[in-house]
């Protein structure tokens, strides 16, 4: 398992814990190995949502290869997800499994000691959790804002998620019409946000970082403000002008 001295150990922890519950809740397919390596399939045809994840570092390579040889999914897109950069016989082994792609994410923090950020000025803009009842309209908001097929995910419609705890989602409306989506997954006494999205017509007009803070603000509320997230490489200099800092980077192996 990770280090006392690893900084970054309880938010890959809690991310990792998070994969595992949204599995769990939608598949039941998810492990978690001796060494700490959890599986991870959620059914959705997206790779990074069936994943072998090595929340230590350096990864247990032996475990990790393991893990992905013998129960990693084949009727679905899957990813090896390790933190840093991964070692060569792990990097050789993923490809043999038709992995041979590689895609950096940064991890971003906002430490709570930042406080809570005031409320977002954007006109008749509102977020709020829904609940099970509405997990469907929440999941077809959140592929639209993707630019993915309603069905891509349609894991996030399982009324069961509902329940999973420290999970909450998250539509954000205008005269109550859906225009974007959030997430947060707490774990660990850190928050994970996740699913921030903006449908494409209202884009440019500062939903995505209204979301964003009203997520922070939500994880402050509830007594666990320190906040994490896994940014793209185009997004990380949005997320560091709302107080997000790169602490290390993702590596998530799939196939080409």
């Amino acid at each position: 398992m990770a280090l006392p001295t690893d900084p970054s150990a309880s938010f890959v922890t809690a991310y990792a814990s998070t994969m595992a519950d949204l599995a769990a809740a939608t598949t039941g397919r998810t492990r978690r190995a001796p060494g700490g390596t959890v599986l991870a399939v959620s059914g959705a045809p997206v790779a990074a949502l069936n994943a072998v994840i090595s929340p230590t570092r350096p990864a247990d390579v032996d475990e990790v290869v393991a893990l992905a040889s013998q129960e990693a999914p084949r009727d679905l897109p899957w990813s090896i997800q390790v933190r840093g950069v991964p070692d060569p016989v792990l990097v050789a082994a993923a490809a043999r499994l038709g992995l041979t792609r590689a895609e950096r994410q940064p991890l971003m923090v906002r430490r709570a000691d930042a406080g809570s950020p005031d409320a977002p000025a954007v006109d008749g803009l509102r977020v709020r959790a829904v609940a099970a009842d509405e997990l469907a309209l929440y999941a077809r908001t959140v592929a639209e804002g993707f630019g993915a097929p309603h069905g891509v995910l349609a894991v996030l419609a399982e009324p069961a998620l509902a329940a999973v705890d420290g999970m909450a989602f998250f539509l954000a409306e205008r005269d109550g019409v859906p225009v974007g989506t959030g997430m947060t997954a707490t774990s660990g006494g850190v928050t994970g946000l996740y699913n921030v999205t903006t449908l494409p017509a209202v884009r440019r007009r500062g939903h995505g970082r209204a979301i964003t803070l009203e997520l922070v603000r939500a994880a402050d509320a509830a007594g666990a403000g320190t906040c994490y997230l896994y940014a793209s490489e185009l997004g990380e200099p949005v997320y560091r002008l709302l107080g997000f800092r790169t602490v290390e980077d993702l590596t998530v192996l799939t196939a080409a």
